[in-house]
């Protein structure tokens, strides 16, 4: 009975070791994780979503006016897209450009009156422009 423990115990140590580095070892990549991957899924297939992530890695990349343009893509294929609108928005607001912002948000929000990221920007772009930031 003690030598079954003795030999239980590396075992199970081992078992979990493989379970964590299974766990740990693989990255989980998400869907167009890069600007460039994003850019190659737009092309390869022009979907209302794939514009709206190459919108977002355009913004995060501070690549407004493309942010913006991708956005545009998007709304041509789902003219109801409130997630574009807010991220034109979102765009907007970081140039600056207050009313342009405004107007964005204040369109996704007659699409989706509960999105509470287009708020959030709404509320930036009206604290700022009465701030005159």
């Amino acid at each position: 009975m003690g030598m079954r423990r003795f030999l239980l115990v590396p075992v199970l140590l081992l078992i979990s070791s493989l379970i964590i580095v299974t766990a740990c070892g693989k990255k989980e990549e998400k869907p167009q994780d890069n600007l460039q991957d994003a850019i190659k899924a737009a092309w390869k297939e022009k979907t209302p979503e794939h514009y709206l992530n190459l919108s977002l890695r355009y913004y995060e990349a501070g690549q407004y006016e493309k942010c913006i343009e991708a956005a545009q893509e998007a709304l041509k294929l789902k003219s109801d897209f409130a997630l574009a609108y807010n991220n034109i928005c979102s765009a907007y607001n970081e140039m600056k450009m207050w009313d342009k912002g405004i107007e964005a948000c204040q369109q996704a929000l007659k699409i989706d009156p509960e999105l509470q990221i287009a708020r959030n920007n709404l509320n930036w772009a009206v604290t700022a422009k009465k701030s005159n930031k």
